[in-house]
């Protein structure tokens, strides 16, 4: 084991899934993206940011944090950073899911030109540090006409807007489509959607990443998120697995069997990914440091996944070094 200490620490914000749902609800239709190679990769998306049992109401931090008014001027100079010339009209907090986003705060602002009286901006800050975390600008989200950039264009502009924020040597660029809503009146063309998975030691992270969008008509950032979990305090494993890729396939199909009794026969590995399980330090609970496991991330399906409309996916995560099962996902649906 060895401890990780050269990345700064940050929070998450929201996700740019969520903002892509809200979009296609208003819609009445769902989101779809097309990769650079045209492959039709679809943008992942998440339920709406509401207030539900789970999420807090907006509220003054404790413990020495910062509270709603300086979070407020933050949210405001980072918005004229990254809208110039933006005239806010209306600022008001909005419910926080603690578990999900850690302590920030969370803003949906109404600009004087924005059609909807709610407002189409959204802005996070970092209750501990002031950072922002979050933004979104979706305003004419989606469009009719075609993009009048390329993606390499787009990815030129998330890759300059990353390095103005000291944020391009730790990361690499795993996801590039253009994000599309079907819609009753045809097919509207959306941003360009970038993820960046946080590296460590030549490893990628799973959940520690920064999302950006890029409008595909004039090149603006209209949104960005970062997730930043894993802390200097805490501990990873050796980067080299001590189990190699063959030996952890053969694992989950004897785990399969052994837990479900699948026929190894009716498994079709997908994919196989060497991956830090990050999902320890976004569970953290506490402050307190943890060890971050190496881990094999496998996805596979079986017959039933692979009849579904659309084909569907399982994957289950196997401890590099030590063949444990840490998570699964998957039912036989008997």
């Amino acid at each position: 084991m060895k401890q990780y200490s050269s990345m700064t620490i940050n929070k998450i914000g929201y996700t740019l899934a969520a903002v892509l749902l809200l979009a296609c609800l208003a819609a009445s239709a769902g989101c779809v993206g097309t990769d650079a190679g045209g492959n039709g990769s679809a943008a992942p998306t998440s339920p709406p940011a509401t207030a539900s049992p789970g999420e807090t109401p907006a509220q003054s931090p404790s413990d020495g944090q910062i509270g709603e008014g300086e979070a407020r001027s933050l949210a405001a100079a980072a918005l004229e950073r990254e809208i110039p010339g933006i005239r806010i009209e209306r600022m008001a907090a909005e419910p926080y899911d603690v578990q999900t986003n850690g302590d920030v705060w969370r803003f949906r602002v109404k600009a004087v030109d924005d059609p909807d009286p709610e407002g189409d901006i959204m802005v996070s800050i970092d209750a501990a540090d002031g950072e922002m975390t979050y933004f979104l600008d979706g305003r004419d989200y989606y469009r009719s006409i075609d993009p009048a950039i390329t993606i390499d264009a787009a990815e030129e502009i998330a890759g300059a807007y990353l390095r103005e924020r000291n944020e391009r040597s730790d990361v690499v660029k795993t996801v590039a489509v253009l994000s599309t809503v079907d819609t009753q009146l045809g097919l509207r063309n959306g941003p360009y959607h970038f993820v960046y998975q946080r590296s460590i030691d030549g490893v990628l992270c799973h959940y520690d990443k920064i999302i950006l969008d890029i409008d595909s008509i004039d090149g603006r950032v209209v949104s960005y998120s970062k997730s930043w979990k894993i802390s200097n305090n805490d501990t990873m494993a050796d980067p080299d697995p001590s189990i190699p890729e063959d030996a952890a396939q053969e694992r989950v199909l004897t785990y399969l069997h052994d837990t479900y009794g699948t026929d190894p026969g009716e498994i079709v590995i997908r994919s196989v990914e060497l991956r830090w399980y990050d999902l320890t330090a976004q569970q953290r609970p506490s402050k307190e440091p943890v060890a971050v496991p190496l881990a094999w991330r496998i996805e596979f399906d079986d017959e039933r996944y692979r009849s579904q409309d659309p084909p569907r996916t399982a994957e289950i995560w196997i401890n590099a070094h030590s063949g444990e099962v840490l998570s699964a996902s998957y039912n036989p649906g008997r």
